[in-house]
């Protein structure tokens, strides 16, 4: 009886590893994964360059779950060479947010949150530093030198569209060498 102790110890214990190693690897890998996958085949953008999205409809695919009184702006950001000055009008209830490689929520600013307006975000890699000469941007070190920028902004009635266009159409990225 005393021979099964161990061996039942140490399958356990290298069952316990291999768990630990596979959902490690698995957490990991998969949203990072999913970011190169939507990037690459289903946005396809450009690096660093604005698509405007039209307003939703029934065939809308672009934006996971978007919602019908939202106008959306994407922009794959690339910031590996240099930094991305992003400028833009604001309206009544606009919002940009930044997602990394691995699918995280990194940095989010509203209207509500704005000093000035058009804002000016710098999105800026990990292992450059940034002076904005102006003042006027707000800094932001990115988590991975590659990811997605949405700027999101309702649309609070029909009369408000060409309005909300025009904000859109004006919102700019350029990289700051």
């Amino acid at each position: 009886m005393k021979k099964w102790i161990p061996w039942i110890g140490w399958t356990l214990l290298a069952v316990i590893v291999v768990a630990v190693i596979v959902n490690v690897v698995v957490a990991v890998r998969i949203p990072t994964t999913i970011m190169e996958v939507t990037i690459n085949k289903k946005f396809n953008f450009p690096s660093n360059q604005w698509v405007f999205q039209p307003p939703i409809t029934d065939n809308s695919t672009d934006v996971v779950r978007p919602a019908p009184d939202d106008i959306y702006s994407l922009l794959v950001y690339d910031v590996s060479q240099h930094p991305l000055r992003v400028t833009s009008e604001t309206s009544e209830y606009w919002t940009i947010s930044a997602f990394a490689m691995n699918t995280d929520n990194f940095f989010n600013l509203t209207s509500s949150q704005v000093k000035t307006n058009p804002v000016e975000v710098v999105f800026v890699s990990k292992g450059m530093t940034y002076q904005d000469p102006t003042g006027k941007a707000q800094v932001v070190t990115v988590p991975s030198d590659k990811g997605i920028l949405m700027i999101t902004m309702v649309l609070p009635n029909q009369a408000a569209l060409p309005g909300i266009l025009q904000i859109q159409k004006q919102t700019t990225a350029e990289l700051v060498k």
